[in-house]
């Protein structure tokens, strides 16, 4: 290698200037850049490091220690951070089968409340239901007995019915010769007789049909009353007269035939039947009528 071609040449050309390229400089160059490389390339011995002072050094073994070091601790941080994620997911996956647990519970409690306070309804809606009957009964035959009552309708009132005036057309030439006079003294007797045949007021009558008027109140009043318990407890009464039959919800009693009809049609109601919550609580007995 020439003397031009060198880097080291020419940064000392470029320092000490052209007219310095001596032989002498050449060679403190050379001696320089040898001292350079033997103290990179050739560890010092304990003199010399006493002598030029305590510098650091790096051992590639021990930089490749700590780092292996630093990727062992970052593997565990990893998998404590990874197992933590999964302990917390674990522990929210438990809370929520806890929380559907707790749900499910609160929703079969409430259903076994409601079974309850429905078994203990159903008693208690059969009796109504009894009742009503049985008052509807009564009510009915008030209804017969007051219609079959003796007295007539003005009596009721204790105000006697007077029988209709006879009225006879009697000609003018008939007047004109007295005859007139004649004609109501002969029809007097009738008109006695008429009169003894009306009964008089009976008080003992008339207190029977208020007595029955009083009975038919309360048992109409009875009836409101147990209509309103049914609201209450929401039972419904089926809708079956006029309507198409169904076996679903009807037993039928008796079967008449009516030519007219086209199907077979309640005509009457003998027994109400009822629906609870949505479901049938009693069949309705009917009297129907087919073509």
């Amino acid at each position: 290698m020439s003397d031009d071609s060198s880097p080291i040449v020419a940064a000392r050309a470029g320092e000490f200037g052209a007219e310095a390229l001596s032989s002498d400089a050449i060679d403190a160059i050379l001696a320089d850049f040898r001292a350079w490389l033997t103290e990179t390339h050739v560890p010092a011995s304990p003199e010399t490091r006493g002598a030029e002072g305590d510098r650091p050094t790096f051992d590639v073994a021990t930089v490749l220690q700590q780092f292996i070091a630093l990727r062992h601790e970052v593997n565990l941080q990893t998998r404590a951070s990874r197992a933590q994620q999964e302990q917390g997911a674990q522990i929210i996956a438990t809370l929520q089968e806890s929380l559907g647990a707790l749900q499910r519970q609160q929703t079969q409690l409430g259903e076994n409340d409601q079974t309850a306070q429905d078994e203990v309804a159903r008693p208690l809606l059969k009796t109504l239901i009894d009742a009503h009957d049985a008052l509807s009964i009564a009510e009915r035959q008030v209804c017969r007995l007051l219609e079959s009552s003796p007295l007539a309708p003005g009596e009721a009132s204790g105000v006697r019915a007077t029988p209709p005036a006879i009225k006879l057309k009697i000609p003018h030439w008939a007047r004109w010769l007295g005859l007139d006079a004649s004609i109501e003294a002969q029809l007097a007797p009738l008109y006695a007789w008429r009169q003894a045949q009306q009964p008089a007021a009976d008080p003992s009558a008339e207190r029977y049909r208020q007595g029955l008027d009083a009975l038919l109140t309360g048992y109409r009043m009875s009836l409101q009353r147990i209509e309103r318990a049914f609201e209450q407890y929401g039972l419904e009464a089926l809708q079956c007269v006029g309507a198409p039959f169904d076996p679903e919800i009807m037993e039928v009693a008796e079967v008449v035939r009516d030519e007219s009809r086209a199907k077979i049609e309640v005509i009457e109601e003998l027994r109400r039947g009822y629906r609870w919550r949505g479901r049938l609580f009693r069949c309705a007995q009917v009297r129907v009528a087919k073509p």
